[in-house]
Parts: C-alpha cells; sequence; structure tokens
C-alpha cells in the first residue's frame, strides 16, 4: 500500500537516515501534485559522509530518490549548477518541505533562494560562437535528412539544445525534460508558444519551414550561422628546438 507522501518520507528517514541532522522533502510530492507515477525527492544532510552521493529505492509504495550531502558539498553543488545553468538542487532545497531540522534547515533554503535569485553564469563568446555553429549544422542535416526518421532523431537533438541556449543566453536558469519546458514557458511565453508551435508543424504535417525560421530569426542578433573561421580548441605547434 502506498503511504501519504509526507508519512513516507518521515517513515524513511527514520528508518534509513536516523543519524541526519536536516532532510527536505522535494518536488511535486512536497506541493501536493503527485500522480501515479510520481516519486520521493529527499535531501539529506548528514555531516559523516566526506563526499555527496545519491541512492535510490522502492519503499513504502513508492520510488525513493535519495541525494546525500554534508553543509560543504551542496555548497560545492551549486557551484557546479552555476556552471550548468541547472538549478537541481537549488530547487529542491529551496522549495522542499523540511521533515527533519536541527535548526540550520531555513539557513540552508534561505541560501537556496538566494543563489536561484542570482541566475547562472553567464555565457562566454566562445559559447554563443559555438552554438550558432553547432545549431546550423543540425538545422542542416534537418533540412537534408533523407528520411522521416532521421530528421525526428536530428530535430530532438537541436530543439533540447536551443530551448536550454535561448533560457541560457538570456541569463536564466535552464532545465531538463519537463523542467526544461517549465523555464522557458516562465521566461517568455511568446517564445514558447513559437517554439512549440513550430514543432508541431512539423511533426504533424512534416513542414520545415516554420522552425527553420524560428532558428535562424532568434540567432540573427548573435551573428546567425557560423562556419567560415569556426575553430575550438588551442593549436599547439611542435618543438623542434
Amino acid at each position: 500500500m502506498r503511504l501519504p507522501s509526507m508519512e513516507a518520507a518521515l517513515r524513511f528517514i527514520i528508518e534509513e537516515h536516523p543519524e541526519c541532522e536536516i532532510a527536505f522533502l522535494a518536488g511535486s510530492a512536497s506541493k501536493g501534485e503527485e500522480t501515479a507515477t510520481s516519486d520521493l525527492d529527499i535531501v539529506v544532510f548528514d555531516h559523516s559522509i566526506e563526499s555527496s552521493y545519491r541512492e535510490s529505492f522502492i519503499l513504502y509504495g513508492w520510488k525513493v530518490e535519495t541525494f546525500i550531502h554534508n553543509e560543504d558539498t551542496y555548497l560545492k553543488q551549486f557551484d557546479s549548477e552555476r556552471s550548468s545553468g541547472r538549478p537541481i538542487l537549488a530547487n529542491m532545497l529551496s522549495e522542499g518541505k523540511i521533515i527533519k531540522d536541527n535548526g540550520k534547515a531555513d539557513e540552508i533554503k534561505n541560501r537556496a533562494r538566494m543563489f536561484i535569485q542570482t541566475g547562472p553564469n553567464p555565457l562566454t563568446e566562445e559559447f554563443i560562437r559555438a552554438s550558432r555553429y553547432f545549431i546550423f549544422d543540425l538545422l542542416d542535416d534537418f533540412i537534408d535528412a533523407k528520411s522521416h526518421e532521421e530528421a525526428v532523431i536530428t530535430l530532438n537533438t537541436m530543439t533540447t539544445q536551443l530551448a536550454e541556449f535561448i533560457l541560457r543566453v538570456n541569463g536564466r536558469w535552464s532545465g531538463r525534460g519537463k523542467g526544461l519546458v517549465r523555464a522557458l514557458k516562465n521566461f517568455d511565453e511568446e517564445i514558447y508558444i513559437s517554439f512549440f508551435d513550430s514543432l508541431d508543424r512539423y511533426y504533424k504535417h512534416q513542414d520545415k519551414d516554420q522552425i527553420v525560421h524560428f532558428v535562424n530569426e532568434f540567432y540573427e542578433p548573435l551573428g546567425g550561422p557560423l562556419f567560415h573561421g569556426f575553430k575550438q580548441g588551442d593549436i599547439i605547434k611542435k618543438n623542434y628546438d
């Protein structure tokens, strides 16, 4: 039998991590929005561990995903998330429900909220140039695809990268899966609608024109497609002296 989410989370902490100091229930279950396929996301703070790790269980009728940290490793994870542009742990901590507290849980939540407010690292000019090169390379492959299957795989690869880039180049946090969709919608409703309309146009009618137009229009202020002169890596010549 599936226990209620909070009851299951509390029982998990008592039985699996009784020595932990702080714990949060995150994700949809923490908001009362869980579905039949939702899992429990639980962040555990344990000062006895030296490095962070994650572990999964099936208990109490739930899939349980746990993220184990100490008071140093979660800050290192924040540094990594600022570079990747995906505040996964920060969101779990800022939005999660406290299920165990040694008196420092609110401090951690506030730090996570401040971290999210500051945003990710800005993209470098090198990153933007690389996006101009690789997105248009994929776009060419999509246009020239010899079959519907080739076009679909290429389009799926391109549009995930494109959605992430739209957010990051505008200084916004990105996401993964449904988190990426929600982040794009929250950023700009007009871009969100245009983006998915162009995808629907291909998937429903095999019409490539709208997605091609969308990509070209978005990248135009950034300089458009880049091929001639693009370079990655440093040229290191042998020293024969």
